[in-house]
């Protein structure tokens, strides 16, 4: 698409966004003439060229009608630097000029403090673009800001403060006439990209998010993106892959995950596979963009120790299982992938709303491994996790099964995975027990969904959780934590 395409596509996106969108050149002239108009108007009425003459001049002679001309003449000149300063002021330029002698943090440093002394975050931001001081870095620093002021409101309360300042729209529109939505500054700031998209959905235009998605504006490539088999043909699209990745962890969020219903998220991803990028595009292009999201999903609905969506609808929840498998995508499969996607498909099948089973999880670690079959990469990924968080989910997704199977009477194999995992985490050998003593007092016997969070587990992970956030701040604690 062409950029006079683009720019007329993102004038109609602002239109919906702010009936206050900035107007055109000739609008602009056409109110400054009126605004001259009416200022000059008001000024002769309220110092005259000549003095009104009521018959009562005073007799004081040359000095008195000296000192009116003076007065006289200091108020034109005073009026004409008004003029002046109304006419030049940053604020009716629509591209400020950035400030380069200031570094960036400063400015965000600056612009904490002042909203730690009662500025409103928003219009500062303004501020700070009429002074050519606005940044990424400013703008991140006024929307987490005004995420950690509302943070211990209800839910329904964020919505009605995000609504009456216009938060989103107002960063947005900011973001446009800088023209720093085309910087590699905004492309490599997720959280710059995560605060806008929540703020805009909070405020209610998820549609206009779409259509932001479904035009053909390109951006640099993000820094951090690595496309492989030289598919680097997309990277003017690929900022939208954050975009949507924001649309569904902010659908994760607030009442979803209370509700623990994971629909409204799925429902974003199957409507990025189905129509991002462009109806003509290979469905192997549109999944590349929505790929962030889609890995924020699994995690989200395989991670059911921490926060289980049983709620889910089971026919969405199928039809993202099914993503998992060489015959939705075109990209090259390898046996290594396809191990891959078999695990997180038997992962996803633990935490099924309505068809919990263990058996694919079973089959895959209890079969012997090789690079011909693939499970070579998945059994020594689960023996050398990198992390401490990344062992806890293999262990706790093991012991899920283990749990699974032996509810179901299927004691052997409940045995011999569990003997297995073991082998698995030798030096954490009491850590999975106590685990699985956990879970075995927490299986759902009676057939009702409970609670799949052991307390023990909950208090040695709030320390990590906590410094895990501390990167992100203003961001809500979706699960998982945005990474």
């Amino acid at each position: 698409m062409k950029a006079s395409a683009v720019t007329q596509s993102f004038k109609a996106l602002a239109s919906k966004i702010n009936n206050q969108a900035p107007l055109g050149p000739k609008e602009s002239n056409r109110l400054l003439t009126a605004l001259t108009s009416s200022f000059r108007k008001h000024l002769d009425e309220v110092h005259p060229s000549k003095p009104h003459d009521d018959g009562k001049r005073p007799a004081v002679g040359i000095a008195s009608q000296d000192t009116d001309r003076h007065d006289m003449h200091s108020s034109a000149v005073l009026a004409d630097k008004h003029m002046a300063s109304l006419l030049t002021n940053p604020l009716l330029v629509k591209h400020a000029k950035p400030n380069q002698e200031v570094r960036p943090e400063v400015n965000a440093q600056k612009a904490a403090i002042e909203m730690e002394n009662g500025a409103n975050p928003f219009d500062l931001l303004e501020s700070y673009h009429a002074k050519g001081r606005a940044t990424i870095e400013v703008a991140v620093c006024v929307m987490r800001h005004f995420r950690l002021s509302i943070k211990n409101l209800s839910y329904e309360d964020q919505i009605q403060k995000v609504q009456a300042e216009q938060a989103g729209s107002r960063v947005l529109s900011w973001l446009w006439n800088s023209q720093l939505m085309h910087s590699k500054a905004y492309v490599d700031n997720n959280q710059m990209q995560d605060g806008l998209v929540w703020l805009l959905m909070f405020e209610g235009h998820e549609e206009a998010l779409w259509q932001w998605l479904d035009s053909g504006l390109e951006l640099p490539q993000p820094t951090k993106l690595v496309v492989k088999n030289s598919r680097t043909g997309n990277g003017g699209s690929m900022w939208k892959s954050r975009i949507l990745y924001a649309m569904v962890m902010t659908k994760l969020g607030g009442p979803n995950r209370e509700a623990r219903s994971a629909d409204a998220a799925l429902n974003i991803y199957f409507r990025a596979v189905q129509k991002v990028h462009s109806k003509d595009a290979a469905l192997s292009d549109r999944l590349l963009i929505a790929s962030q999201a889609r890995q924020a999903l699994r995690k989200a609905l395989t991670h059911g120790h921490l926060h289980h969506y049983y709620n889910t609808s089971p026919s969405l929840y199928d039809g993202f299982s099914a993503s998992f498998s060489n015959q939705q995508t075109s990209f090259q499969y390898s046996t290594i992938k396809a191990a891959h996607d078999a695990w997180n498909l038997a992962a996803l099948e633990l935490w099924h709303p309505t068809r919990m089973q263990a058996n694919t999880l079973y089959d895959i670690l209890s079969q012997e491994p090789s690079d011909a079959n693939g499970l070579s990469a998945i059994h020594e990924r689960i023996r050398n996790a990198s992390t401490d968080r990344e062992r806890s989910f293999y262990m706790h997704t093991i012991v899920r099964a283990v749990t699974l199977l032996k509810t179901a009477g299927q004691y052997n194999h409940s045995a011999k995975l569990s003997q297995l995992a073991k082998s698995f985490f030798p030096g954490h050998v009491k850590q999975f027990e106590k685990t699985l003593t956990l879970a075995y007092a927490k299986a759902p016997n009676d057939g009702q969904k409970r609670e799949e969070q052991p307390p023990l587990e909950k208090q040695e992970e709030q320390p990590q959780h906590k410094e895990r956030l501390k990167g992100f701040g203003w961001l809500p604690p979706y699960s998982p934590a945005p990474t």
